[in-house]
């Protein structure tokens, strides 16, 4: 077993079940591993309201799919109410991970290979070539997605002349720990780094430790883009590593990197 990361103690804050094969692939590099959900998913009531745009599908020239949680959800509730999916639709995914659930259904999916951004789906050939078509006017595309996230996908597509339509699938909430026990954590299981993969972890994490352990900004923090290293580094936090990409595979590469 590789020995790179022996004695690093490091803290994974991605939901509760998404964390098992980057804590495996650490723990591989001898790194302590502990894993504090900073996010908690919670899928929408299904309702007819929701059946409803499930159906309407095959409307669509481009599907987008914002992360894994709405793949997830998505995929199994597209499988329920349109049994064989739609093959004029394009679909799009931020990054490799997500793009796998989706592949995993059969889909061809499109996505940027070398960062994992809103920001890089945008500018991919295959939306353009998607816009450019001359067999009907107005295009329209569905972003499947959680509650209240960012507009920059849709408000970008809308500037091309892009019809948009939401299907919001999940909430965030902050999952709910006693004060004793994150002391207790910070205690004995200090991290020598954290691993961030959203603004929400970032946020919910500065709001339950900045009163019982003032010193948070000194831990050092990965993030998975220049936007999120943007929020800590407002935050105030000194030590700001950007991870190549949020995939599991370059999470464990650049952290192995920072600490050689």
């Amino acid at each position: 077993m590789d020995s790179s990361l022996k004695n690093i103690t490091l803290w994974i804050t991605r939901p509760a079940g998404q964390a098992k094969n980057l804590t495996r692939q650490l723990e591989e590099h001898g790194a302590k591993v502990f894993h504090l959900p900073l996010l908690q998913i919670e899928a929408l009531p299904q309702d007819k309201a929701l059946e409803k745009k499930i159906k309407k599908l095959d409307q669509y020239d481009m599907a987008f799919f914002v992360s894994t949680n709405a793949a997830q959800i998505g995929m199994e509730l597209i499988e329920t109410y349109f049994p064989t999916l739609p093959k004029n639709i394009k679909y799009f995914s931020p990054g490799i991970t997500t793009a796998r659930v989706l592949q995993n259904y059969g889909l061809q999916v499109f996505y940027p290979e070398k960062a994992m951004s809103t920001e890089a789906l945008l500018i991919l050939p295959e939306i353009r070539k998607v816009l450019q078509d001359k067999s009907k006017k107005k295009k329209r595309a569905v972003i499947f997605r959680g509650v209240g996230g960012r507009e920059l996908l849709a408000n970008a597509l809308r500037a091309k002349g892009v019809g948009i339509d939401y299907i919001e699938l999940y909430k965030r909430v902050l999952p709910v720990y006693r004060e004793n026990y994150l002391k207790d954590i910070i205690k004995n299981k200090k991290p020598d780094g954290i691993v961030f993969s959203s603004a929400e972890a970032i946020y919910n994490f500065t709001l339950i430790f900045e009163k019982i352990y003032p010193e948070f900004k000194e831990i050092p923090v990965f993030v998975s883009s220049p936007r999120l290293e943007n929020i800590v580094t407002k935050i105030g936090f000194k030590t700001v590593s950007l991870l190549k990409a949020a995939d599991d595979e370059s999470i464990v590469s650049s952290v192995v990197t920072s600490n050689g």
